[in-house]
């Protein structure tokens, strides 16, 4: 089965495409980062992402997407139309592609607190995912914090798909 996770965003987007067998174990893990130039204006940035998305669901048929949902806080209050922007496109090219919901947010903080200390920042997540053996692995040592991220909302999903294989079925 093949699942992607997200770190949206609609200049930098991260993203984690994971393979596990039937005991939901990592057989691969790889990542990358969508990077689309700022100054083109939030429009054709949000269709360049929609065409990207698109090509790899169809190219990678993912059984499940799993992304961060929307923070915004007194450092960040810029991000709240592009984020949503993103969020909701990432929604929709996939339920277009899957035609069901298998759509899992997850929220920030609760990714850090199950990796790390939920205060963490990019170096610590860095360290944190680094450091757990089914992991590292698969690291290059060269992710972006997004693909960081990507990553350890990944994680998250596969831990919640071990406890609860019922998920599947959804």
């Amino acid at each position: 089965m093949i699942f992607m996770s997200i770190d949206p965003g609609t200049v930098t987007c991260g993203v984690a495409v994971w393979k596990i067998d039937d005991d939901y174990k990592i057989k691969d893990l790889y990542s990358f980062t969508i990077v689309i130039d700022s100054k083109i204006d939030m429009e054709e940035r949000l269709d360049i992402l929609r065409s990207k998305l698109k090509d790899y669901f169809n190219e990678l048929k993912p059984y499940h997407l799993a992304h961060e949902s929307a923070f915004i806080n007194r450092l960040r209050p810029q991000a709240y139309g592009p984020i949503y922007a993103s969020i909701y496109l990432l929604r929709t090219e996939f339920k277009k592609y899957k035609n069901i919901q298998s759509v899992y947010a997850y929220p920030p903080k609760s990714v850090k607190a199950k990796i790390i200390d939920g205060r963490a920042d990019k170096f610590d997540m860095l360290e944190a995912i680094s450091n757990i053996s089914e992991l590292s692995v698969w690291l290059s040592n060269e992710e972006t914090e997004h693909e960081i991220d990507a990553i350890a909302i990944g994680y998250i999903h596969l831990l919640n798909i071990r406890d609860m294989p019922e998920l599947l079925l959804l």
